[in-house]
């Protein structure tokens, strides 16, 4: 599906560079730097959100990668609020946040946490409601606390962001999309059906199972399923049988049992792949 966007992430600017002109090669239509990831492993490796203490070598980053592909190709990045709620940490987002539009990128991604907070707390939305008051010249899109399609529509409203990035809100519902454009086009969202949700499961686990082979597809797709659960009508015992699988066959088997489709349905949903 196009437009199609790479996201990049690295500690030096010439491999982040390589990165985004070999991604551009592949066919990727947009470039996004990430400079907000708040996992352990990646602030250890002085890369995603420990930029926010740097904002020199993050600007750095950002001109090497906008220098790298051509100028046609967009380049965005993604940040958090802030490290932490320092003043000197605060001083250090509107740095990059400035430099990042001042080197020439389209837009920012800012998530509404510090890293420092990672997931824990609520979301800060009025510091995406102060920020676009104090850039309204500048494209800014929202992210942080987006879990149903009501939640995208309220960040827009509340905010004053031109856009939401829905990140662990879709995970395990991918329809938060097609729920968002039947709201654009004044329509109520519907929910999925089981034929879809059938669907989909078995999908992600071809796609995974081709990726990184079955047994490892099975281990990973456990969580997953848990989370595509809450979709079900029998969402807490569907979510108990995924938490008790083990091995592949039982995530089969939680599947054909959960979700079970009739002849009709069955061809409904061949006819949807």
């Amino acid at each position: 599906d196009h437009p199609i966007a790479g996201q990049i992430m690295g500690t030096d600017p010439d491999e982040m560079a390589r990165g985004a002109a070999l991604l551009v090669g592949l066919g990727h239509d947009v470039i996004d730097v990430n400079l907000a990831c708040p996992v352990k492993k990646i602030k250890r490796r002085s890369r995603g959100g420990h930029f926010l203490t740097a904002p020199r070598e993050a600007a750095e980053v950002l001109q090497a990668v906008r220098d790298a592909v051509p100028p046609e190709v967009p380049c965005t990045v993604k940040l958090r609020r802030a490290w932490d709620d320092s003043e000197e940490m605060a001083a250090n987002f509107e740095r990059i946040f400035e430099a990042a539009y001042e080197i020439g990128y389209g837009w920012t991604t800012v998530h509404c946490r510090t890293v420092e907070q990672k997931y824990h707390g609520p979301g800060r939305w009025s510091f995406l409601r102060d920020l676009t008051a104090r850039y309204a010249d500048r494209v800014v899109f929202g992210s942080g606390d987006v879990w149903t399609v009501n939640d995208i529509f309220a960040m827009l409203d509340l905010t004053g962001v031109q856009g939401v990035s829905v990140a662990r809100g879709c995970i395990g519902n991918p329809w938060i999309f097609r729920q968002a454009r039947q709201m654009m086009a004044g329509a109520m969202p519907t929910e999925p059906t089981i034929a879809e949700q059938r669907q989909v499961l078995l999908e992600h686990f071809d796609l995974s199972c081709r990726l990184w082979g079955e047994q490892r597809a099975g281990r990973m797709m456990r969580k997953f399923g848990i989370k595509f659960a809450a979709r079900h009508p029998q969402a807490d015992a569907v979510k108990s049988a995924f938490i008790r699988c083990e091995r592949l066959e039982e995530w089969r088997a939680v599947i054909e049992a959960a979700y079970r489709l009739d002849e009709d349905q069955l061809a409904a949903a061949d006819g949807q792949r």
